[in-house]
């Protein structure tokens, strides 16, 4: 009877056998079989990886993408802002609001001039949309005839957001305290000369000018007029110095790579530098995304070597020697394939696509571990190697298209971001899905060939080939993890005691996990622990004249230059500074050479400043990835500005004194409040309104925004507003690129259950069942302990980049619980019971995810300990995966069995519903 039911279980694996392994190990041993063509192939992959690597691929900052706003700017010398307001900003704002694919119109004027931001919805063409803007505005509105007026549509390059494209700015500046207009005009003979050189790469050289020409209306005489100043601050022979300077913007080629056109560059204002024309001037590089992406060329670099170091020694320890080998190799070929199948797909090597390939590290060890361990599993049971490659195939592809198709997806929702945001942010989805793809098809194809060579020898094959370092002690830790299970075998009671303290278990973790996510603060985009750039933003009083804003710049200048001390390596305001405020953009040393951090100068550099400059406002921040932070902005709309600036000013005086309570129950200060300027008139949407604008003493933004919103919300009642004559809806918030932020990420809030839906779909119809998917949903909240705790013990926020990790760890997390559950359903396929099938696949599947889990924590660490930029993702990761893997091991088998004896169950039931029918 025995032999009957063995032989019936045999027969019933060899048919499942046969219907599952087809089209999988087929497409493994096609290659397997044919060497040459894959190594061939093989070569090739590696051969253009490299090459897009060193040549083909470009590099640039960010990726290139088109703003949709315009600028509409000019000048109006009627020393009035009240007259510029009503004679040219009104008139142009009103009638570029009804332009089809305008979003929204902001506009200041001031005494002589006015600037008017349009911002058109997303996928709106700017340029085209903006000269037919021009057309209705010259069609539609009479200007006075001694008013200029520009139509620009911004650029983003190496300083942000400007009219004119720059990829590199110069700085010229004069040696001998020459006058701004005598280096500006020297600086239009050196772009001249520069442009001369017709250097292969510079496509455009054009002087930024602080001066403006206008038609003064009293004398009807041309005038031109400084509308903006610049320093550059350079570190020389142990010195800080700032000088009187100009921008130079200088454009590269289109297609043209980043670092060439930079060195291009360099090298050419260097022998300019000598020449006896420009004595008494010189010249720097002030901003370019060269060093950045340089720095992140070897951060990638670094961190591969890491990697593949971490791999060879885990792999050699966890697995064998030749496994690991063949691993680093896999995880070569992943790396080199994307990068050559973005150079197809149009991308360049950038910020964001580096961040993404540093990122995917820890997700392609995965698939080809996993591949690895299974053939190496395979040659133990097998003698030939065409049939350890078969069976190791059958028994984990399936599974790993799966699971790679989930992680995959994990990343889809950061597709559907919107705004300028998505937009920045879209290469990074579409690399880390392009590397997982990768990786699946390299252990599919590449590895079983790898192996026939390293692995799959005759003398290796068979229980006596092979010698494993750890094989007793990974044995035995399963065995002692499994042995509640066989304990409870055979008993309903015993199964459902150890089935529950399992459950609450994890119950416990995820509530700690919830402990510490209350302590933790939200910001999207928050400031590193380090950085290797400042700025010092001053906000001038009302009233400033542009000498007395130089004056004040120069006085700050000096500050910053013996605070920083060797810590300082250059500073400019890139030809922005004008008499209401200046934004001194600071590049320090490097960490890595430096010994105090970026918040601590800030905090010297804010003290220093707070002490001594008189005249205005002055905020000392760091300068990191993400849109600039913004200050939160209650706006009173009304045309009528006296009874605007009571109620800003009440508002004004209430923030002075408001300390806000975070959900932690810390406390945040206000500081920085400021009315706006009454010889300013701003608009929006053609509407007039009057700003109370504030910052925060603390760091998490997002956080505070909402709870200073709350705050004026719960002050300002609509009967409060209505006593200072006015009505309710006068009172409004402008939370500027926080605002966008938030909306971007709203929509990840309606993808990401889709996304599960999808899921769910794609698991229920690999497992043919609707219940076997719900359980593994439930590893995704396996890894919420190690985030919130990680986050916590680092002082890290919720952000962005927790958002990144929580996604990897969403592929990680499900990936092996699908491992698991697919190993225990071939195991019962082959007439094991439910608690043995599991036992089984803990055992068989123990290994490869432990070697997973250790290999990406150990390549993770050194990133966590040396780059202050990616500590928090780092450690998050880290935690994460730890506190995943320790309860896919213990505690998931158990969500298995019980989902299994739901399912005994209701079959039973239904069978007895059916007899009775």
């Amino acid at each position: 009877m025995a032999k009957q039911t063995k032989h019936a279980a045999k027969a019933k694996e060899t048919r499942f056998t046969k219907k599952d392994a087809k089209l999988l190990p087929k497409l493994s041993l096609f290659f397997f079989d044919r060497p040459r063509t894959t190594a061939v192939l093989c070569i090739l992959l590696f051969a253009f990886g490299l090459l897009s690597y060193t040549t083909l691929l470009k590099r640039e900052g960010f990726p290139t993408i088109d703003i949709p706003v315009a600028s509409i700017s000019g000048a109006y010398f009627v020393n009035d802002p009240q007259k510029v307001d009503q004679q040219i900003v009104k008139p142009i704002s009103d009638t570029v609001l009804k332009a089809d694919g305008v979003k929204s119109v902001q506009a200041q004027s001031f005494a002589n001039f006015y600037s008017i931001f349009v911002q058109f919805d997303e996928g709106v063409d700017a340029t085209s949309t903006t000269k037919l803007i021009q057309d209705n505005v010259s069609s539609q509105v009479t200007l006075p005839t001694q008013a200029t007026i520009t139509y620009s549509v911004p650029k983003f390059g190496a300083t942000g957001g400007s009219l004119i494209p720059i990829d590199v700015a110069v700085s010229f500046y004069g040696l001998n305290q020459q006058t701004t207009g005598e280096i500006t005009s020297k600086s239009e003979q050196f772009a001249a000369e520069l442009k001369a050189k017709n250097l292969s790469l510079v496509k455009n050289v054009q002087v930024v000018s602080p001066f403006e020409e206008a038609v003064n209306p009293l004398t009807g005489a041309t005038a031109e007029v400084q509308k903006t100043f610049d320093r550059f601050g350079i570190r020389a022979d142990n010195t800080n110095s700032f000088y009187n300077s100009v921008i130079i913007a200088v454009e590269k080629t289109n297609g043209a790579d980043l670092l060439k056109f930079d060195e291009q560059v360099r090298d050419a204002i260097a022998d300019m530098n000598k020449e006896q024309t420009f004595a008494g001037y010189s010249s720097d590089v002030s901003a370019s995304f060269a060093p950045n992406i340089e720095e992140n060329i070897s951060e990638l670099q670094r961190e591969l070597l890491i990697a593949l170091v971490a791999v060879l020694i885990i792999g050699s320890i966890v697995i064998a020697i030749r496994a690991s080998i063949i691993t680093v190799i896999s995880m070569v070929l992943v790396i080199l394939s994307v990068i050559g199948l973005l150079y197809l797909l149009g991308y360049t090597l950038n910020v964001i696509t580096l961040f993404a390939l540093i990122l995917s590290l820890a997700l392609i060890v995965d698939d080809t571990i996993i591949m690895v361990e299974a053939i190496d599993a395979q040659r133990k049971r097998q003698r030939e190697p065409r049939k350890a490659v078969e069976e190791a195939t059958r028994k984990i592809s399936r599974a790993m298209i799966s699971a790679t198709s989930t992680a995959a997806l994990s990343f889809l929702p950061l597709v559907f971001v919107t705004g300028i945001l998505g937009s920045f942010i879209r290469a990074l989805p579409v690399t880390i899905i392009s590397a997982l793809v990768v990786s699946l098809f390299v252990a599919l194809i590449f590895i079983p060939f790898f192996a026939r060579f390293l692995l799959l020898k005759k003398n290796t094959m068979g229980e006596e080939g092979v010698k494993e370092l750890a094989a007793g002690v990974e044995h035995r830790i399963a065995e002692f993890i499994a042995k509640p299970m066989l304990w409870a075998k055979g008993s309903t009671k015993r199964l459902f005691s150890v089935g529950s303290i399992a459950v609450l278990i994890s119950f416990a973790f995820i509530g700690l996990g919830g402990y510490f996510a209350t302590k933790v603060a939200f910001n999207i985009f928050p400031p590193s622990k380090d950085t290797n750039d400042i700025q010092v933003a001053l906000n001038y009083n009302p009233g400033t004249s542009l000498p007395q804003a130089e004056a004040i710049a120069d006085q700050s200048d000096k500050i910053v230059g013996d605070t920083l001390g060797k810590n300082f390596k250059q500073a400019s305001y890139y030809g922005t500074a004008n008499e209401r405020n200046a934004d001194l953009q600071i590049s320090l040393l490097s960490y890595n050479e430096r010994k105090e951090r970026a918040p601590e100068i800030v905090a010297q550099l804010q003290k220093n400043l707070d002490s001594t400059i008189n005249g205005a406002s002055v905020r000392v921040s760091q300068v990191d990835v993400g849109p600039p932070a913004t200050a939160f902005t209650v706006a009173i709309v009304s045309e009528d500005r006296d009874k605007a600036f009571v109620l800003a000013n009440d508002i004004a005086a209430y923030f002075k004194t408001l300390e806000l309570t975070r959900p932690s129950g810390e406390k945040a200060k206000v500081v920085n409040v400021k009315v706006a300027d009454p010889a300013q008139i701003a608009r929006v949407d053609g509407k007039q309104r009057v700003t109370v604008s504030v910052e925060f003493d603390g760091t998490d933004t997002s956080a505070l925004f909402v709870l200073a919103q709350s705050a004026i919300e719960k002050q300002y009642t609509a009967a409060k507003i209505e006593t200072f004559d006015l009505p309710a809806s006068a009172l409004q918030f402008d939370l500027g690129q926080e605002s966008e932020n938030q909306d971007s990420f709203a929509v990840l809030g309606l993808a990401f259950p889709i996304l599960l839906l999808v899921i769910y779909i794609l698991l229920a119809i690999q497992f043919r069942s609707l219940l076997q998917p719900i359980i593994i949903f439930f590893a995704i909240p396996f890894s919420f302990f190690g985030i919130s705790l990680s986050l916590y013990l680092t002082d890290n926020p919720f952000s962005f980049f927790a958002m990144l990790g929580f996604f990897a760890l969403i592929g990680l997390s499900i990936k092996n619980t699908i491992l698991l559950t697919d190993y225990a359903n071939q195991a019962k396929r082959s007439g094991k019971g439910a608690i043995d099938a599991m036992v089984e696949a803990l055992g068989e599947r123990f290994r490869p995810l432990i070697a997973t889990s250790i290999t990406a924590v150990v390549a993770l660490i050194p990133l966590s300990i040396i780059s202050p930029f990616w500590q928090g993702l780092a450690v998050l990761i880290i935690f994460g995966l730890l506190s995943s893997t320790f309860l896919v091991i213990t505690v998931f088998p158990y969500y298995y069995l019980g989902a299994e004896f739901l399912r005994s169950r209701t079959r039973h039931l239904t069978r007895r519903i059916f007899r009775r029918a």
